[in-house]
């Protein structure tokens, strides 16, 4: 009861305010006015009582007062102003039900502005006892006035949430609009354009079709709007309404989110059709078969999303003779404009001499930095381990980190790796202390810990899978070697570790095993699955439901790269030249991998994204 207090004494000291605009909680002129409102003035005696047992928490006692005043003065505006008061501190305690019939009485004062903040508190109990529709309907006539911002943000609650349980689309539809025409500020916009798209789902066609014409032009609510006739305009191929749809989100700040613009794009293929075909050469066959469907569920979700190019698809089945028949069959339909793979760096060879000698450009994701000498046409998606290792160890030295040294596997990725470490440390101005091997497989690495303690390097790359990783951190815990990134050593730890992990170390459930152990480890990745940005979001959303799994970094490979070629087409590159030359001039799109455009020399235009661990997450290390 305390509680409920303490917001009926705040009120009370609102209203207890000699000043006139600052007496009023609506915003009223401060010019000369014929009439003196009851808010604008000293409260009756009565009135002032109640407000002090409120405050005192006496709220039966206040409740009486108000009441009793009421009797007393029927037909006044000061009665109006009790009977907002008691209704308000109904409210306050949860009594809704109690407070409806005094703000109703309160909503019909001649005072204007005790019948707007009675209609306010109304709308906000309507919707507190179960019914949005009415509470819509009682904060309409409420959009175009001046509120102060606490009662804007009240508004701007009430409408949010009315909109979102209610069957009253059109009205929730025109009260944003109103509202935001009157230029209040919604307190949590995502959650408005969130209720805008929720009130546009749930609109016939018949009714999109009349507010699409009502609503202001370019303003959120319309935008909300258009989408809805956009998507049923593709439904149905109805060119006319695709074109006025569309145009209306490219005249809208709508157009700025990704959803919007894959639709629009959508709008343009229809519109202007596409004459180019898209090839995929991909293992879906063979060891790579899953690597080759993840990439293609990729292609195909891009394609959905933005429409674009028709996608043909060649199985390699990882073998490069078959991939050289397959683009030799593939390049002889004159239309295909772009191939989007292979997979390895031998594939990929025996593709190029068939798309040199067409000049189409090809698009690996091999991660073989060598790929691109296949050709000229030849680009490279995919991030190197020489990229990743250069991205950790250029963060790493920003902190301070300087002594390096790499725990392998004794295999030939290992040992790679253990060679471009060191060159990459070399080149940074950081100090090598030694590669320390182990026997593929191994299981007990408290040896090998041992033997990296036993220098004075604490900066340690970590190149094995998440499973293996799972086991060789808390290793280094048990030794009394601690990755706590900006948390405190353990008091028993002995020293502080940085460890660096790429790619293939990642997988989303090694957090949730070794968390604790890998506090500040910096992580490079072309794609994180958790991401929050939007266009992501979407992504990761959108292939669940189509594929029903989480996607993982090849999916979004080939998600990304069957965009930079549709986008690229659609900014009128569309030979293959021009194509080529264009990408090679740094063409770009929005990413959901950290590969927004290709570069000069043919592979990725910037570094991937380094990561450190923080908790249970990932966060992005600028």
């Amino acid at each position: 009861m305390a509680a409920r207090g303490r917001g009926m004494y705040r009120s009370a000291r609102m209203w207890r305010s000699a000043s006139c605009c600052a007496a009023l909680a609506l915003v009223v002129s401060c010019g000369p006015k014929k009439v003196e409102s009851p808010l604008e003035k000293a409260p009756p005696a009565e009135i002032a009582q109640a407000r002090e047992l409120a405050a005192g928490g006496d709220l039966r006692g206040a409740q009486s007062a108000y009441e009793n005043f009421i009797i007393q003065n029927q037909g006044t505006t000061e009665a109006d102003l009790a009977r907002l008061e008691l209704g308000t501190l109904d409210a306050d305690i949860g009594r809704c039900q109690d407070a409806v019939p005094h703000l109703e009485q309160a909503q019909t004062s001649a005072d204007h502005a005790i019948a707007l903040r009675a209609s306010l508190q109304l709308g906000a109990c309507q919707l507190q006892l179960g019914d949005p529709e009415r509470a819509l309907t009682t904060v309409a006539p409420l959009a175009g006035e001046r509120f102060s911002k606490e009662e804007q943000m009240q508004l701007w609650d009430t409408v949010v949430v009315a909109s979102e349980q209610t069957t009253n689309a059109v009205t929730g539809l025109r009260v944003i609009d109103t509202l935001i025409a009157s230029g209040a500020e919604a307190p949590d916009p995502q959650r408005a354009s969130s209720a805008l798209d929720l009130l546009a789902k749930k609109i016939t066609i018949e009714e999109a079709a009349i507010l699409f014409e009502e609503l202001r032009p370019g303003a959120p609510p319309q935008a909300a709007v258009a989408m809805r006739l956009l998507q049923h305009a593709l439904d149905v191929q109805d060119a006319e309404a695709v074109v006025r749809a569309a145009d209306a989100l490219r005249a809208s700040a709508s157009m700025e989110v990704p959803a919007v613009a894959m639709l629009v794009a959508r709008a343009d293929e229809l519109l202007h059709g596409n004459p180019y075909v898209v090839g995929a050469l991909l293992p879906l066959s063979g060891r790579g078969r899953e690597v080759g469907r993840q990439l293609l569920q990729g292609m195909q979700l891009a394609r959905l999303d933005e429409g674009g190019p028709e996608i043909v698809v060649e199985d390699t089945g990882g073998d490069p003779s078959k991939t050289a028949a397959a683009v030799d069959s593939m390049i002889a339909d004159q239309r295909v404009i772009a191939v989007l793979g292979p997979v390895s760096s031998r594939t990929t060879e025996a593709a190029a001499d068939a798309t040199r000698r067409a000049g189409v450009p090809l698009i690996s994701f091999s991660a073989s930095e060598d790929v691109t000498s296949a050709g000229d046409e030849v680009f490279r998606l995919l991030y190197s381990p020489r990229d990743e290792l250069n991205a950790m160890v250029e963060q790493a030295r920003k902190r301070g980190w300087s002594r390096f040294v790499v725990l392998y596997p004794d295999h030939g990725y290992g040992r790679t790796i253990e060679r471009l470490f060191d060159q990459e440390v070399a080149a940074a101005g950081g100090i090598y202390c030694e590669g320390v091997p182990y026997p593929p497989g191994t299981k007990s690495f408290a040896e090998y810990v041992r033997t990296i303690l036993e220098t004075s390097c604490d900066v340690v790359l970590l190149a094995d899978v998440a499973n293996q990783i799972a086991l060789i951190a808390p290793t280094f815990a048990a030794e009394g070697a601690w990755s706590v990134g900006r948390g405190a050593l353990p008091e028993h730890a002995e020293r502080e570790v940085h460890f660096l992990l790429p790619s293939p170390s990642w997988s989303p459930k090694l957090l949730h095993r070794t968390q604790r152990y890998l506090q500040g480890a910096l992580i490079a990745l072309p794609f994180y699955e958790s991401s929050e940005a939007t266009l992501n979001q979407h992504f990761r959303t959108a292939y669940e439901t189509r594929y029903g799994k989480a996607p993982q970094a090849f999916a979004a490979y080939g998600y990304d790269a069957y965009r930079l070629i549709s986008a690229t087409l659609r900014q009128g590159h569309q030979t293959r030249q021009t194509l080529t030359d264009a990408l090679k001039a740094g063409s770009s799109v929005t990413p959901v991998t950290a590969v927004d455009a290709l570069s000069v020399e043919r592979g990725p235009a910037h570094p991937p994204h380094v990561y450190e661990v923080r908790d249970d997450l990932l966060e992005r290390v600028e």
